[in-house]
């Protein structure tokens, strides 16, 4: 009887977590707010450069890095991607941290040597080397989301658990061209 219940009790503490669709889904709402933000930021710029806005500027973008770390860090994910959530929460925290060294340079500057000089500086050379890491890890979970297509296969097949035989739909746009 205490084998049922500790199995009843895993039972359900296994399906209090998200499914890999679910977490796919949530992860892929909250790179495409960063990733909105970013390009607004980056037209609101472009078109009104001024320091005040420059500074803006770098000041949001640590602050849209962070809402997606800090949201990252508060996620369960399912065993099946935890490496790479893992992966991913630490490639973030150092893009998050190497912008921020960059905006604390940017919001000592008393003139405004434009926004493209800014990236290269060595702060902006670190954080574009940051981001390089980010968006090839991007493009990794989205390879590895895009590859539980195969599994479509397997819908008919009732001895296989419903776990493999979820199929995952997700586009994060890890590049700005492709948003």
């Amino acid at each position: 009887m205490g084998l049922w219940v500790g199995l009843a009790l895993l039972a359900g503490a296994c399906s209090d977590g998200l499914t890999l669709s679910e977490y796919a889904s949530q992860i892929e709402v909250l790179v495409d707010d960063m990733n909105r933000s970013l390009d607004d930021l980056d037209a609101e710029v472009e078109t009104a450069p001024s320091l005040e806005a420059t500074k803006r500027y770098a000041t949001r973008r640590v602050e849209a890095r962070n809402r997606l770390v800090n949201a990252m860090s508060q996620m369960e994910p399912p065993d099946e991607v935890l490496d790479l959530h893992e992966t991913a929460l630490g490639v973030m925290e150092r893009l998050a941290q190497a912008e921020m060294v960059l905006a604390d340079r940017v919001n000592e500057l008393t003139t405004n040597t434009g926004i493209g000089d800014i990236w290269l500086t060595p702060e902006g050379l670190a954080a574009r080397a940051a981001d390089a890491d980010a968006v090839a890890l991007c493009q990794s979970a989205q390879s590895t989301f895009d590859e539980t297509a195969v599994r479509e296969e397997l819908g008919d097949v009732p001895w296989v658990p419903p776990e493999m035989k979820e199929v995952v739909i997700v586009t994060f746009g890890c590049v700005a061209e492709s948003r």
